[in-house]
């Protein structure tokens, strides 16, 4: 079992404070505050986070496949971008949906199995399960 850390702190109220958050004991850190958050505008914001982790989980679980189905993983390359959508609802708000668009340099696999390799990543990893509570849809093809 490996164990990771991230940290954050704010100060202020909501609508006009400010945070940090750090990966790891001795990672990076990067500010956030609301505005980034609800009005997309320059900054960071948890969602953001959740949708980069989401998709560097998914890029190696896939490889990790691909590498189970005999193909040779130093010549694979995988980008995937996340979309995290949030919501307000009744009881607060959701992060509603996670979408994966997922393009892949595979040699010697036709563009159909590729897709069923990422639709198995998709449902298998750890940050697919965390987020599970989220629809989880998936855009995948080889270049």
């Amino acid at each position: 079992m490996s164990k990771h850390r991230g940290s954050a702190i704010w100060s202020g109220s909501v609508p006009t404070g400010k945070g940090s958050m750090k990966f790891g004991l001795n990672g990076p850190e990067v500010p956030y505050n609301l505005t980034a958050r609800v009005e997309e505008e320059k900054g960071t914001n948890p969602e953001q986070l959740i949708a980069a982790a989401h998709a560097g989980c998914f890029s190696m679980a896939l490889t990790s496949i691909l590498e189970d189905a005999g193909i040779n993983g130093a010549d694979v390359t995988i980008k995937t971008e996340v979309t995290a959508t949030l919501e307000q609802k009744s009881d607060g708000f959701w992060i509603t949906t996670l979408h994966l668009v997922c393009r892949g340099t595979v040699p010697g696999i036709s563009n159909e199995d590729f897709v069923a390799h990422a639709e198995r990543a998709k449902k298998t990893c750890p940050v697919s399960k965390l987020y599970s509570s989220a629809e989880i849809t998936l855009d995948a093809s080889l270049n």
